[in-house]
């Protein structure tokens, strides 16, 4: 196995993915990692630190590591998450009762560039969030088939929502609302 492909797969990245962090075409990046045209000078060097800055970039942080790092209040980084203006992954462990959320520096840093300052008082108009809206009949959408055991909810319910099992119910008898970035989450495991 060549060295490319040795740094290609420690960093767990397709073949697309590298070659477009090099910025080289697929088919070129193909042979140079099955080993059937040689790798030219420098190319090595320019995967690591490609790599390198890859991992960092996408390595999921809790919201307290990341304020520090972008010298923002941890609040500002949680009402961005709860509204969908920061993309975070909700972890399957919680912290009193509630989901740990965790972002990449990568979704952090968008959400600087397109959101962070972009209104200076609370009266100021405020930024769209994202086009995730909550559908007026969530509770019917979100009620089990019958052939669903109580059982299986509430590991639905507590695995991928990361919400307890008395949410998941308050959800489907139409008393509490979803959040927005809740919703989202629960579309993408419906589909």
């Amino acid at each position: 196995m060549n060295a490319l492909r040795q740094l290609r797969r420690n960093a767990n990245v397709s073949q697309q993915q590298c070659a477009e962090l090099l910025g080289v075409p697929v088919n070129t990046f193909r042979m140079w990692d099955s080993g059937r045209r040689p790798i030219p000078c420098g190319v090595i060097e320019r995967v690591t630190v490609s790599l390198t800055e890859h991992v960092r970039d996408t390595e999921p942080l809790s919201l307290d590591q990341l304020a520090s790092e972008l010298c923002v209040h941890e609040r500002t980084l949680r009402a961005a998450a709860r509204s969908g203006r920061l993309v975070v992954h909700l972890s399957s462990q919680s912290a009193f009762g509630r989901p740990i959320r965790r972002a990449a520096r990568q979704a952090a840093r968008a959400f600087m560039e397109h959101y962070y300052r972009k209104s200076y008082s609370r009266f100021a108009i405020k930024p769209p969030a994202p086009n995730v809206v909550v559908p007026s009949d969530y509770a019917r959408r979100l009620r089990l088939p019958a052939s669903t055991t109580q059982y299986d909810a509430d590991a639905v319910g507590h695995d991928h929502w990361c919400a307890g099992k008395a949410v998941v119910y308050q959800w489907e008898s139409g008393n509490r609302t979803p959040p927005p970035v809740f919703w989202r989450r629960i579309e993408q495991l419906r589909r």
